[in-house]
């Protein structure tokens, strides 16, 4: 078989795709984390109000940002009462 390198140049635009995960508070959608392809540090961004404060924050491990989001909530829930 023989490939094209017009069809080779898609194949490697394929492999070059970034690595993403959503972050859930009670079954809603808060933020995403996103990691291109040639870095090495996910990025959040947030999908509603509340949680613009962390939008842009940089975190190691998708872990990491599910923690801090956790937080952020668990602050605002405090000085809301």
């Amino acid at each position: 078989m023989t490939i094209s390198t017009e069809d080779a140049s898609h194949l490697a635009r394929i492999e070059r795709m970034s690595e993403g995960y959503s972050i859930e508070i009670a079954d809603e959608l808060v933020g995403i984390i996103v990691r291109g392809d040639d870095e090495r540090v996910f990025r959040f961004h947030s999908a509603v109000k509340a949680f613009k404060a962390l939008d842009g924050h940089r975190f190691a491990k998708p872990e990491a940002a599910e923690r801090a989001v956790r937080e952020h909530a668990a602050l605002r829930r405090r000085h809301a009462s």
